[in-house]
């Protein structure tokens, strides 16, 4: 039986990983066609248009290949808790959802320079970097506040990008000794039902 979502993805790429781990956390059921990347064009799946690169997410009519459009279009689903994106704090949630698809994109952009290489190669780390000192930064005045999560009282689609970038920067030798407030942080997350590693990947956070 199909779900009538269907999620093109690629397994290593940290965006693709971004929407397996958000629609897992809030329970939405999809249809996988996995894509190669490394492969030719004429190899991947025929689903998938020209130039257009995992993640897509497939509704009917509607194509979507933006992780944090995703999440929006996942959380409005009508058997989603509402706490994935509470009417209360929307415009907190959607704020830092666009935050946390900019540093999706530097993380992104960092691990293709370093592992789409012969050789290893360290790419410029300014922009991750910056990105998880903010996010420190915020979860430590959420800490003192007595808030446990990115926007809202309960884990929200804001949480789920930031996540990925913190857990996965470790891959990239970013330090995050000084990250004590998202290390606590992304404990919570690794509770959360549904939620799903990165294949191939130790679990850092």
């Amino acid at each position: 039986m199909t779900t009538g979502l269907t999620l093109y993805d690629w397994t290593p790429d940290v965006r693709c990983y971004a929407v397996r781990l958000g629609l897992s956390l809030m329970g939405v059921a999809y249809d996988t066609q996995a894509a190669d990347m490394d492969l030719p064009a004429f190899q991947r799946p025929a689903g998938l248009r020209p130039g257009e690169r995992p993640p897509v997410l497939v509704a009917g009519d509607v194509r979507m290949t933006r992780p944090g459009t995703i999440m929006q279009f996942a959380a409005r689903q009508p058997a989603v808790a509402r706490a994935w994106l509470d009417p209360a704090h929307e415009w907190a949630i959607l704020n830092w959802l666009d935050f946390g698809t900019m540093a999706l994109d530097a993380l992104a952009a960092a691990r293709d320079l370093a592992f789409g290489t012969t050789l290893p190669v360290l790419p410029p780390m300014g922009a991750l970097v910056a990105a998880l000192r903010r996010m420190e930064d915020h979860m430590s005045a959420r800490a003192m506040a007595g808030h446990e999560w990115f926007a809202a009282p309960a884990a929200s689609i804001a949480d789920v990008l930031p996540f990925v970038v913190f857990a996965l920067s470790a891959d990239l030798e970013v330090e995050r000794d000084t990250c004590p407030a998202l290390r606590r942080w992304a404990h919570r997350m690794r509770g959360l039902p549904g939620f799903v590693v990165m294949p191939g990947v130790p679990d850092y956070a």
